[in-house]
């Protein structure tokens, strides 16, 4: 499927910059990009899941 296959390009893309900004000295400009792509991951993450019923279920259970 298109939808699955862009997130998974985006999902790509996620792991390139978190390879990149690792290579950054540590401090709080790296520690703000670091979360930020984890936000966006978290995104993506969702996005994948939006369609798959059984694994909202068991989200909930989790959350419940």
């Amino acid at each position: 499927e298109m939808r699955t296959a862009r997130l998974q390009e985006l999902e790509e893309m996620a792991a390139k910059l978190l390879a990149t900004v690792r290579k950054l000295s540590p401090g709080p400009d790296r520690h703000y990009i670091l979360q930020e792509i984890g936000r966006f991951r978290a995104q993506i993450f969702s996005l994948q899941g939006a369609g798959m019923r059984p694994a909202r279920r068991g989200l909930k259970a989790k959350e419940e």
